[in-house]
């Protein structure tokens, strides 16, 4: 029985660092491939990137600004109902900044990014990958990295940046809405008090997460598409290990930040 048990843990051991070794091929084959981009293929490029854009930012704007607008008024009712507790005005510039801005604002708009575009970056490369698109791409010379994964990437990356600062946007305004119908602060009151809590290095930050967490994303995506279908039935495996890497690396990438920066 102990026998059993610890031979299958080193199965799984190996198992899992011939998956980590394997992603980590595929990420430096992926940096490598942009030094040699064809210019003859710029122009798709330059429209794969366009389209990712499309469908990852502008399409999920009303979704994303829906969920912004109900967590900054969900912020600002909890503040209210502790409001006996502590100076309102005071603390309120604070805890939007801290919570949604630094923090909540990446991490909820990435965790959206996978739910919707993740996936589908993963179910459409695992589908190219079944159909023989991608082998058949290589066997005409082509690089399916170059192609297939870079564009997602890039496009991505600017995605979720741009969606982080929507998201946080409409956050700010939806409690500094409900802060005027239960409190009475007004809109000028409101934003003095963020503007005493929110430097320029904060909205740096909160666009440089957006960047990391779209690329990465991206690339973990793209990585369980096409390395990990083989067959149909591989295609929702590959949708789910997508989804699973892509929120493993955004949780562990806010924790570092957050080490960081409170440590």
């Amino acid at each position: 029985m102990i026998t059993s048990a610890v031979a299958d843990l080193g199965r799984r051991t190996r198992r899992m660092g011939a998956s980590s070794a394997e992603l980590t091929r595929f990420v430096g084959a992926t940096i490598r491939s942009v030094h040699h981009y064809p210019a003859t293929a710029r122009s798709l490029w330059l429209r794969t990137i366009r389209n990712q854009i499309l469908f990852t930012a502008v399409q999920s704007l009303p979704f994303i600004g829906t969920i912004a607008a109900l967590i900054g008024l969900t912020i600002i009712v909890e503040a209210h109902a502790q409001g006996l507790q502590f100076t309102y005005s005071d603390v309120l510039g604070k805890l939007l900044a801290s919570v949604v801005v630094r923090e909540l604002g990446p991490l909820l708009t990435a965790i959206v990014v996978i739910g919707r575009s993740g996936t589908a970056i993963a179910a459409e490369l695992a589908t190219n990958s079944v159909l023989g698109e991608t082998d058949a791409m290589e066997a005409l010379g082509v690089d399916p990295l170059q192609y297939l994964v870079v564009p997602r990437v890039v496009g991505g990356a600017i995605s979720v940046a741009l969606l982080t600062v929507y998201f946080n946007a409409i956050t700010l305004v939806g409690a500094s809405l409900a802060a005027w119908l239960l409190d009475r602060l007004s809109p000028a009151e409101f934003a003095a008090t963020l503007r005493l809590s929110l430097s320029a290095g904060d909205l740096l930050l909160m666009t440089f997460k957006g960047l990391v967490f779209g690329a990465g994303i991206a690339t973990l995506c793209s990585f369980a598409g096409l390395m990990s279908a083989r067959k149909p039935t591989d295609i929702p495996k590959s949708v789910t290990l997508g989804v699973v890497l892509s929120l493993m690396f955004v949780f562990c990438v806010s924790a570092v930040f957050s080490f960081m920066l409170y440590a």
